[in-house]
């Protein structure tokens, strides 16, 4: 547990100004098993990052997740809602591999994107389920209602939920998200935010995790400001689309 608290200390610090790296506040408990794609890293039994399975061998989820904890002792669950009190339905695998993007950097959370090789294939069902990848080129316009899933804690520095939570919210422009962050968004992240509501967004715990719009994995969950889903801030995700030709290359030669 020792390793673990270091690991959430290191996830609180960020160089961009006001920033904390992720990490569901004001949403819902999901309902169970509708999300059959998002997968549950774990350390020791305990969940630290989100990730999405992709192919029934691939989760696909933040660079930032994998830096602290070798991935020898990492379990990937699939199939969860309540973590603490599992059914039958979970599936638990190894990660055989991790790739890091080359260009990743964590001062600045550019390419914020990682791929995990699992030991063996997930057994594909109703509530072990791939989700699309973006289309290519593909960009989502601002004002697009998506939502974004996990097992993140539900306030600020507050308690890690039992179950899965989810919360709807919209795609913002860059130009606007680039006012709050001092024109750090690049064209390889997104914003979103739920203008006019407080509080309502990704938190402690939700790292890696997808923004899914039109059922397709659209953002990976990088990093916020310091008040979990503060409109203010808004939050920030990998834009998966950038980066579908580093997927495929590094899926293809695996």
């Amino acid at each position: 547990m020792k390793h673990l608290a270091l690991l959430v200390a290191s996830l609180s610090l960020l160089s961009l100004s006001g920033a904390v790296r992720m990490r569901i506040v004001g949403g819902r408990e999901a309902r169970a098993h509708s999300r059959p794609y998002i997968v549950s890293l774990q350390f020791r039994g305990q969940h630290f990052c989100g990730g999405s399975l992709i192919q029934p061998n691939w989760v696909l989820t933040a660079a930032h997740c994998m830096e602290e904890i070798p991935v020898g002792v990492i379990r990937v669950v699939l199939g969860a809602h309540n973590l603490n009190n599992p059914d039958n339905f979970v599936q638990i695998l190894n990660i055989e591999e991790s790739f890091q993007h080359p260009e990743y950097n964590s001062n600045t959370f550019q390419n914020d994107i990682n791929l995990l090789k699992l030991n063996s294939s997930a057994t594909i069902n109703p509530f072990v389920r791939n989700i699309s990848l973006p289309r290519p080129n593909s960009d989502v316009f601002p004002g697009t209602a998506c939502s974004v899933a996990g097992w993140g804690t539900v306030s600020d520095f507050g308690r890690l939920p039992p179950a899965l939570m989810e919360t709807d919210v919209n795609v913002i422009s860059r130009a606007v998200c680039n006012v709050y962050w001092r024109q750090a968004i690049s064209d390889t992240m997104l914003c979103a935010a739920s203008p006019g509501t407080r509080n309502k967004g990704f938190c402690s715990g939700d790292s890696g995790g997808p923004l899914v719009c039109e059922n397709r994995v659209e953002g990976l969950v990088s990093f916020s400001g310091f008040r979990c889903g503060n409109p203010i801030t808004p939050d920030v995700y990998t834009r998966v689309s950038s980066f579908l030709p580093w997927i495929n290359q590094v899926i293809r030669r695996a």
